[in-house]
């Protein structure tokens, strides 16, 4: 679990420099989602619970984003860009997610 966090922080840092080339917009959208699964696996790796179903939560959101948004050139601007990618790391938090503490 804890690779993943760093895969995480990377490509957040990634992430963070693709975004200070470009004017404030819909594409530090972005940011926030690397962000947001970011800090979540990070408490996860933690066994926090709440990080789990914070990771899950965004997977689930982006998982919606993708069925209802039609048109692809909106779909790249509003979903993260790991979307496939962290539907698995999903799957791998709910087979621990007995362990998990409050």
């Amino acid at each position: 679990m804890p690779y993943v966090g760093i895969a995480h922080l990377l490509w957040l840092v990634w992430t963070i420099g693709q975004c200070a080339r470009l004017p404030f917009g819909i594409e530090w959208l972005q940011l926030l989602w690397m962000a947001g699964y970011t800090i979540s696996w990070v408490t996860a790796c933690d066994l926090k619970k709440w990080g789990a179903l914070l990771y899950m939560g965004l997977t689930l959101t982006n998982t919606i984003l993708f069925l209802a948004i039609k048109n692809v050139y909106l779909r790249d601007m509003y979903m993260s860009s790991i979307f496939l990618i962290d539907g698995i790391f999903s799957f791998y938090l709910l087979f621990f997610f007995k362990r998990f503490t409050n």
